[in-house]
Parts: C-alpha cells; structure tokens; sequence
C-alpha cells in the first residue's frame, strides 16, 4: 500500500516582520529554515478518542468514516485496544489526502475512483516488483497489473483477503467505499492477535505491516498526533500559572484590529497588533516577559522545542510562512494558537495543528 501527499498551494497571511522583510529580501537574503517532525506523545491516546464533528482538511463523510471504523473494529478484532479515529484518518491522509478531489457521497461511495500506479515493475510510484493481476480487473480495472484501489489504497489481493470490510451495511466490500475502506484499514492494523495502539510501538509496527517504510511509519504517526490534538478545543483545557496568565492577556484582545507595525508591551500601538507585537504585549502582561520585537528575532527566545507533539500552551510557534519566519502565534492548547494574521482579518483564535498551519515549517520555542 501506499499513497502520495496533495500537494498544497495557498497564500500565506503576512504579520509585521513578514511585510518588512519582504522589502529587505530585495537586497538581502532570506533565513534558512528547518522542518519540524512529528514524534511520540505517550498520552496522544486520550486526547483524541472522541471523533470531532469537524476536522479541517477532512470531509465529513471520511471523518465519519474514521470515527464509525475505530468503533466497529473492537467487534471484528476483541483483541484490539487502543484504535481511534485518528489512527485511521493518518493512513487516510498519507494514502489520499482524505479523497481529496473526488465527489464523496452520503453513503460514501467515492468517484472518480482513485487508483494507485500500475505495478509492473517499472519504477512508477516506487514500485520496482511487479505484482501481477489477481482479480480479474474487478476493483482496479487491470486485467494485467493490480493497482491499490480506494482512498486507503488497498492491493486487490489484500481487499480479496481478511480486510475487504462491509463498514456501510449495503452487504458489498467495496474499497471505493469510504466506510467499507476505513473499516478495512482498521481491521488490517489490528492484526489478528491481541495489540495496544495507544502503546507507540505497537502501532509503529501496525502501521510497517501496512506499509513497509520507516519513512511511511514516521509520516502517518506525524498525522495521527496533529489529529489527537482536535479532541479538545482550547475553552475544555484550564491553563494555570504563567502560560495561563499569558494566554489570557492575547485571548483578551481577540476581534482587535490587525496593524503591521502595531503592538508593545502595554497594548496596540496605532491601532492594533500585528503578530509579533500581539506576543510582546502577552508575554509582557502575562509574565513580566519582554520578547524582541519581530517575529525572526523571537526564534532566538526561550529553548527549541524539536517536536510539534511536544507542544505546550503557552509555546511560541514561529512559521516560515514567507521564506523568511514571517509570522507567530501562540500555542493555548487542544490544537489551536492565537495570532494576528493579516490586514484583511482580526486577531483570531484558530487550529494550528490541522488544516492551513501544518503545511509550513515551524520553529517552536519555550519561553516559559
């Protein structure tokens, strides 16, 4: 099995140090950056066992999918513990990007279908051993070659077998099912046998049966952290102390207008906030604080946090949004930052760890 990322082309808002050292970038150039990876948080489990009623970046018929796949699977597989819908939705991802691009009905039935290169060997989408065809060009309409099939991306041989699931009741296993699909994915990283997800390596090694690749493990678990962290919105999580006091100070000036340039330690400057300005004045406020001024400078404040997984309210996130760490924000927990994105919009409360945000480098930073 296996899958490719979508690739995202979006603008990028600007704060304040963004808009001026697009201007400096003419004549000098811009930081080098470093991409942040995902990794281990041992209590990633509990976080994200509810299915949200909103993800973005996922349809609602696949969230659906995910969710009703890590109920199901405890009746198919007793002895699997630990499955949620967020391991399911990080196959997902890594496999198609969620359907992305495709009409997904209600009753998850996807179209066009979505198939994976010919495997015969030729190198195309890595595959260098040739799977010759074995049904028939049922599911992946090649009589010579299979091809993984549906947004889980499913070999017709492995559909054919133990996984090939009914997740949407119609009495037909159907990979280009959403339901059926997810159901399937559940099913195969469960094994047969008795097995913790929520236990690290035991999901690392689920998800190598799945695809045999150190790099595929690290790419989905990446995902299934970020969407974890969707389980709470930041008002279920209390914050105490001085990241409390911090994030408070920002979360009061929340609908305040956006002015590049605008913000200090004792509140807008004419008018408003910019990115960095809006941490300057929290970080003062909250916990007698006083960052350097722009959002490159406030890369170098604190201690570098290596993972987006380690994330803690209060943290800093710098993005290299621009080619130059042209914007900040603030970590306030359950996956969301506070921060003043650009002319066009307010100071605003958003996810961070899904969606828009996850594309861009980040460098995070413990200030407190």
């Amino acid at each position: 099995m296996s899958g490719k990322k979508a690739a995202l082309v979006i603008a990028a808002p600007l704060c304040a140090g963004a808009a001026l050292l697009a201007v400096i970038i003419l004549f000098v150039a811009a930081v080098a950056g470093g991409a942040a990876d995902h990794e281990d948080d041992a209590d990633a489990g509990a976080a994200g066992s509810a299915t949200p009623a909103q993800v973005d970046g996922i349809n609602k018929v696949m969230l659906d999918a995910y969710g009703k796949a890590a109920q199901s699977v405890t009746r198919l597989r007793p002895q699997c513990k630990g499955m949620r819908w967020s391991v399911v939705a990080g196959i997902g991802k890594i496999e198609s990007n969620h359907a992305a691009g495709r009409h997904i009905a209600a009753d998850g039935a996807i179209t066009p279908h979505i198939l994976g290169p010919r495997l015969d060997g030729s190198g195309v989408g890595g595959n260098t051993s040739a799977i010759s065809d074995t049904d028939g060009g049922r599911l992946d309409g090649d009589p010579q070659f299979d091809r993984a099939v549906g947004p889980m991306q499913f070999l017709p041989g492995t559909w054919n077998g133990s996984s090939g699931q009914d997740g949407s009741g119609d009495g037909v296993k159907d990979p280009h099912n959403a339901f059926d699909a997810a159901l399937g994915t559940a099913v195969y990283l469960c094994g047969t046998g008795a097995v913790d997800l929520s236990k690290q390596d035991q999901l690392d090694k689920a998800i190598l049966r799945y695809n045999h690749s150190q790099t595929y493990v690290n790419d989905v678990t990446g995902w299934i952290r970020t969407y974890d962290q969707t389980g709470a919105s930041s008002s279920d999580t209390a914050v105490g102390g001085r990241a409390g006091a911090v994030i408070e100070a920002a979360r009061a000036q929340l609908g305040g207008k956006y002015v590049w340039g605008g913000g200090d330690i004792n509140g807008p400057t004419k008018g408003g906030f910019d990115c960095s300005g809006l941490m300057l004045y929290a970080f003062h406020q909250g916990a007698s604080i006083t960052l350097p001024r722009t959002s490159q400078t406030q890369r170098s404040v604190g201690t570098k946090v290596s993972s987006r997984s380690q994330l803690q309210p209060g943290d800093l996130i710098v993005f290299n949004n621009d080619g130059a760490w042209g914007h900040v924000g603030l970590y306030v927990g359950g996956g969301r930052m506070i921060d003043a994105p650009n002319p066009s919009k307010p100071i605003e409360e958003v996810a961070v760890t899904t969606g828009y945000w996850t594309q861009f480098d980040w460098d995070i930073r413990r200030v407190l």
